[in-house]
């Protein structure tokens, strides 16, 4: 394992992505701050760490709908948590105002999933979403995920690039979003 670049915050881009990336959202207050760890082959001898760490980007959409559950819904149906993770291609970059995940994956297990780890302790003020990925067929330049409250279309409440990764069938990619609020 090895980290090529390891910005102020103690995270790391291995493939070079300039550490001031969306610091202009960064360095705005946030209600929910959070972090996404992307690794290739966890646990294997071909083990990649593609980003560790790294700031989320915290939707426009996503803030809202967190006020709105947390704040505001006065007995309407309860906001479905955001655990399901999204993969892409897309080269464009995380945005606050982006409301959908921009060429995302939707075969070859790589298709949008419920988090297979949730977690938060009491008292902690940190959640951890995350679920393992297993390719079925060959992806190439894997490089964005979402966080979203759906199956499918739903709300993306956060998301981040991390080092394109290639993956060939069998080949495994461990998405965590570290979640703290306050």
């Amino acid at each position: 394992m090895t980290y090529d670049m390891l910005d102020q915050a103690g995270s790391s881009d291995a493939g070079g992505f300039d550490a001031k990336q969306n610091r202009s959202n960064l360095d705005t207050p946030q209600l929910v701050h959070g972090f996404v760890t992307i690794i290739k082959n966890e646990g294997r001898e071909d083990e990649q760490i593609l980003c560790k760490n790294k700031h989320n980007v915290l939707t426009n959409d996503g803030r809202d709908e967190m006020h709105v559950a947390l704040y505001t819904n006065n007995g309407a149906p309860a906001q479905n948590a955001y655990n399901y993770i999204a993969l892409s291609t897309n080269a464009g970059g995380a945005d606050p105002t982006h409301t959908t995940l921009a060429g995302e994956i939707t075969t070859g297990g790589l298709q949008r999933a419920q988090a297979s780890t949730l977690s938060h302790s009491g008292g902690s003020n940190t959640s951890t979403v995350a679920h393992t990925f297993t390719a079925s067929a060959t992806h190439t330049a894997v490089q964005l995920s979402g966080l979203f409250d759906a199956a499918s279309v739903g709300t993306m409440g956060h998301e981040n690039t991390f080092t394109p990764a290639s993956l060939e069938s069998a080949d495994t990619l461990t998405v965590t979003w570290t979640l703290t609020l306050g």
